[in-house]
């Protein structure tokens, strides 16, 4: 009777369906765990971009605040703010006052005493005037 008999496994059928139901499910855990680390990243760049448009709209509200600004100095006054500010002018019959330090007169000496040196003087104000000098005697030569 033995030889009649066939060994077909040695594992019987329950534990064969036992060992593919546990395969199955470690199959079902790696991808478990491969899809939480991918929906891990999507919150990642989901809150990324939420602080990125947070970001874009305080440079937005930024950039608004600045225009109001620029336009807001095209009035009457603004310009004539900026213009005395920066460029020390008067309106009316004001008169512009300016304060010279000994610095600034120490300097104004040293420079006359160089350019005395060569021959020529400069004045310290007058422009056209020194570009004259500058030309007739380096240039021209006279």
């Amino acid at each position: 009777m033995s030889n009649n008999v066939k060994i077909v496994s040695r594992l019987s059928r329950k534990a064969k369906v036992n060992i593919s139901i546990i395969i199955f499910l470690v199959f079902i855990a790696v991808a478990v765990l491969t899809s939480i680390n991918q929906i891990k990243e999507i919150v990642e760049k989901r809150e990324k971009l939420v602080e990125l448009e947070e970001k874009l709209n305080w440079y937005r509200n930024e950039n608004i605040e600045l225009l109001a600004l620029e336009k807001s100095l095209y009035e009457e006054e603004a310009i004539e703010l900026e213009a005395r500010k920066q460029f020390n002018m008067t309106t009316g019959n004001e008169t512009n006052v300016s304060v010279v330090t000994e610095d600034d007169v120490s300097k104004m000496e040293s420079e006359s005493n160089s350019q005395s040196s060569g021959g020529v003087e400069y004045s310290g104000y007058d422009l056209w005037e020194n570009i004259k000098l500058f030309y007739n005697n380096e240039i021209k030569g006279d």
